[in-house]
């Protein structure tokens, strides 16, 4: 009788166990739901909130400092492209006046010099 109430008593705190198991899972599936919805609404107002400060502090200084930037560096291209162009000028300013020299002064030693890699250099009146 001594094995028959052990095993009784082991049967009845297992069904007690289980029960409360089952009790807090239905509890804590109910709570969830609104413990999760409540975190969600909160997590979405902070974030909101955080969006629009982003967008009133941030934004301007940053969209402000892109465009100065942007300003500065369309100016430096222009400047290169400028002085670009003004090289490519001068070579065809100085191959032209070149070849003219050997066609008006044929013969002469300046025009009898083999080609440079750098700019031609005439002893013409040119301005250059």
């Amino acid at each position: 009788m001594n094995e028959k109430g052990f095993i009784k008593y082991i049967v009845i705190i297992i069904v007690i166990l289980v029960i409360a198991f089952l009790s807090q899972q239905l509890f804590s599936r109910s709570n969830e739901n609104t413990f999760i919805s409540d975190t969600a609404n909160q997590i979405g107002t902070y974030l909101a909130k955080g969006s629009n400060w982003a967008v009133s502090n941030i934004y301007p200084k940053i969209s402000g400092e892109v465009q100065k930037r942007g300003d500065m560096i369309k100016n430096e291209v222009d400047q290169e492209k400028n002085k670009i162009s003004e090289s490519i000028g001068e070579k065809i300013s100085n191959y032209f006046s070149g070849v003219t020299d050997s066609i008006l002064h044929p013969g002469t030693p300046q025009n009898c010099v083999p080609a440079q890699s750098g700019p031609t250099q005439t002893s013409s009146g040119s301005d250059q």
